[in-house]
């Protein structure tokens, strides 16, 4: 409102001070005229209307300059007197009343282009400053996004940031090459330097990768891993081989079968397994168990006697506790909480995998203190993809009081046209990250 307070008084003071005249007189045509300073001399002269100097708005009159006075034409002197109308001086201050206006308000708008792109052009510089002080690829990515559809589009400073970029790309990529120590650690750092190139190329953060994860686990057993898609299949595996393992040491004997010893504790088991989601910790099967194992001593001396040594009793025993504790696995949760855990995993893989890989980038860290990922998650997007990594669950034969299974990941890398690889540092490290996770 001030802004334009001053721009009307400026206006008046310009138009009051180089404007129109207000007369025009013709020195050729005089008269005498009667004013209350007396008589006076007199020109014929247009009186001008300074805010529209038009000649529709003026009219000829007899004007008196030593006293400012006027007087009108009479009738006939209006009939019989012509002359054009005209107006001294140059057309710009003549017409500056109509000029003032729109110039004033063009300026005001150049002013503010003006200001807006100086404003944009420093705004620009700065944010390059900085992104050249920090000298990371997230940082000249995000001056390149800030820059992207902006009115005044910093070319040069773009193309300098695309440039540094490119450059930073190239030592992170040289540096892998240089830090692997063993072929584990080679394997994964080529993938890592893949993938830095698969981004730069495709100018895209997102981690590379079309994460695949087989349905169930794999576990050890008779020597090798075997895929299982339930642990209620796996313990009643592990539960034939300990009952097969008893029968090849007791046939033809006349010890039961290890079904026929088990016969009355199956009850035991399942109240075992109920005490132990109770009380949160492995007690009750631990007495379960010795009492398990005592009672299998005792049948076998019952039948064989003195001829059966300690150690072969003690040997036959360890099967017998292997059968009662798979027996008692049964009965906990454990199939449900593997679909809880599959659920948060397939949540969590992407960003520990993201999160393990920019580890090795430790310079792209924001000054505040914040660590973006120089990878970032590809959970739920459909980024471009250089290949797959397939991802399988490994049951290492232990279960916690909850029933929830322990179990580690074993990673495939699938490129095309290429075997797959098995990437086991990156296995090592988010063992590493997971614990480092679960102490904090």
């Amino acid at each position: 409102m001030i802004k334009w307070l001053v721009a009307a008084v400026f206006i008046i003071f310009m138009g009051l001070t180089y404007g129109p005249p207000k007369y025009v007189a013709f020195a050729d045509q005089q008269k005498q005229v009667e004013t209350v300073y007396g008589e006076q001399k007199a020109y014929l002269s247009w009186q001008i209307n300074r805010w529209l100097p038009f000649e529709v708005f003026a009219e000829l009159v007899w004007y008196a300059p030593a006293t400012g006075t006027e007087q009108p034409l009479t009738e006939l002197e209006k009939m019989e007197i012509k002359r054009p109308f005209m107006l001294p001086g140059h057309w710009f201050s003549n017409y500056i009343w109509l000029l003032l206006p729109p110039l004033l308000w063009g300026f005001n708008k150049a002013f503010g282009f003006a200001f807006f792109a100086w404003r944009q052009v420093r705004s620009h510089q700065r944010n390059f400053f900085l992104a050249e002080r920090r000298n990371t690829i997230i940082a000249y990515e995000t001056f390149l996004k800030v820059t992207k559809d902006v009115p005044y589009k910093p070319f040069r400073l773009r193309r300098k940031a695309k440039q540094a970029r490119e450059q930073l790309y190239d030592d992170y990529i040289n540096s892998l090459t240089r830090a692997a120590t063993d072929d584990d650690e080679r394997i994964l750092n080529g993938f890592v330097a893949k993938a830095l190139m698969f981004n730069r190329d495709h100018d895209q953060r997102y981690l590379p990768l079309q994460l695949s994860m087989t349905a169930g686990f794999k576990a050890l057993t008779r020597g090798e891993y075997r895929n299982f898609v339930k642990f209620e299949g796996y313990f009643e595996e592990r539960m034939n081989q300990s009952a097969k393992q008893w029968l090849l040491e007791t046939h033809g004997s006349g010890v039961p079968s290890m079904s026929e010893l088990y016969e009355d504790w199956d009850a035991r088991a399942r109240n075992c397994a109920k005490a132990i989601l109770t009380s949160k910790q492995w007690r009750p099967l631990t007495d379960l168990r010795e009492s398990f194992r005592d009672f299998a001593k005792d049948t076998l001396y019952r039948i064989l006697g003195k001829a059966n040594s300690q150690q072969h009793r003690d040997e036959l025993a360890r099967f017998a506790e292997a059968y009662l504790t798979y027996s008692v696995y049964r009965y906990l949760p454990v199939d449900a909480q593997l679909h809880a855990y599959e659920q948060d995993y397939k949540k969590l893989i992407g960003k520990r995998i993201a999160a393990v890989i920019s580890s090795y980038f430790p310079q792209e860290v924001t000054t505040n203190g914040a660590r973006p990922d120089l990878f970032l998650s590809p959970s739920f997007r459909q980024d471009s993809h250089m290949g797959k990594l397939v991802i399988e669950l490994v049951f290492e034969n232990k279960v916690l009081p909850d029933g929830m299974p322990i179990l580690s990941s074993t990673f495939y890398l699938h490129m095309p046209e290429e075997e797959p690889q098995r990437l086991k540092e990156l296995e090592r490290k988010i063992t590493q990250a997971n614990k480092n996770k679960e102490k904090s």
